[in-house]
């Protein structure tokens, strides 16, 4: 069942386009089994040969492999169509994606930026763990969901290194299909994709959720795959109103070589999580003295709390008090009296 155009794919309605690329159409539909909205991803490219076949095998083994983790879009189910075209069926997520809000409303503020990093971080460290390499991290592919959680989506670039989920020669992308304001130097190059790129694109996408640009962009705007290549050699400029200590870890993870580089998503998402927690009001929203690292005491010792004035000491009391003076006062006049009673019974 689908609309006027749309792909027919039993079990499901199409209810309308989310949005389409070179490489596809992704459909809102319904799945009529569960009434549950869902994200049709349909490609463009007919299944024609072998190495087409085991492209679309391995995007749907490596997504699949991490449906679960609350920031990894689900894919709950997959096929060709009579045509030859693959589909995939997918979590929706109609928030868009962080490119539309970078495009709709500038650069965001330390804070989320962060909590971002540590989200998807530990989605990749997820897919490494199983073997699976996405190479394809940009603020397009990361999306938000209608509970408001990130979640990394489009494994169209994933592969399976030393799985046997490829052959010898197609590990490798061609240029034209990498994002090149995201992708690390080395993949220009042609060389085995290793989880240090993945470091590299997901370091490069939140620098530009920070500066509403990529690390490496041409000033012209235009993509040019030769100036960004030259743009590698030169050294990344701080973000105004961003906390050094921040562009200090995006730094180390686009270290040009991936030697010099943070060698997992884990270190990152850790390095990430180490960051104090600076304030939400956008740039430059932090706290007027950072907390020490956790386990680490500041010099000195513990903090302490704000310093209270000594309370004036109380002088010691001398004397007598003067309610004691009337007493006395009073004893002696009885007493006076009292002798003088006495004094006169005497003479009598």
């Amino acid at each position: 069942m689908g609309e006027a155009g749309g792909p027919l794919v039993p079990g499901y309605e199409v209810l309308g386009v989310l949005g389409q690329g070179g490489f596809g159409v992704v459909y809102r539909a319904r799945q009529l089994a569960v009434g549950r909205e869902v994200a049709l991803k349909v490609d463009n490219r007919v299944l024609v040969s072998d190495r087409d076949r085991r492209r679309f095998m391995r995007e749907v083994t490596s997504a699949g492999a991490l449906s679960g983790h609350p920031h990894v879009a689900d894919v709950y189910d997959a096929g060709v169509l009579p045509d030859g075209r693959p589909y995939m069926v997918l979590e929706l997520c109609p928030n868009g994606s962080l490119a539309d809000r970078l495009r709709d409303g500038g650069p965001l503020g330390p804070r989320e930026v962060r909590d971002i990093g540590v989200k998807i971080a530990d989605a990749l460290a997820a897919a490494h763990a199983v073997g699976v390499l996405h190479r394809d991290v940009k603020p397009a592919n990361i999306l938000v969901n209608s509970y408001g959680m990130v979640a990394l989506s489009d494994f169209g670039l994933a592969t399976m290194p030393g799985q046997g989920g490829a052959e010898r020669g197609e590990v490798s992308v061609t240029r034209e299909s990498l994002t090149p304001a995201y992708a690390p130097p080395e993949a220009f190059d042609l060389t085995e994709p290793t989880a240090a790129g993945d470091v590299y694109a997901l370091s490069a996408t939140l620098y530009a959720l920070l500066r509403g640009r990529p690390p490496r962009f041409p000033d012209s705007g235009v993509v040019n795959i030769a100036a960004i290549m030259a743009l590698h050699r030169l050294p990344i400029p701080e973000i105004p109103g961003v906390p050094a200590a921040f562009t200090a870890v995006l730094r180390h993870g686009m270290a040009a070589d991936p030697a010099l580089r943070i060698r997992t998503a884990a270190e990152l998402r850790d390095a990430l999580a180490a960051l104090p927690a600076y304030g939400t009001a956008g740039h430059g929203a932090r706290s007027a003295v950072p907390p020490p690292p956790p386990g680490r005491l500041p010099p000195g010792g513990p903090p302490q709390g704000p310093r209270r004035e000594a309370a004036p000491a109380i002088p010691p009391r001398t004397g007598m008090s003067r309610q004691s003076i009337v007493f006395a006062v009073i004893a002696a006049v009885f007493a006076l009296l009292l002798t003088a009673g006495i004094a006169a019974l005497a003479l009598g």
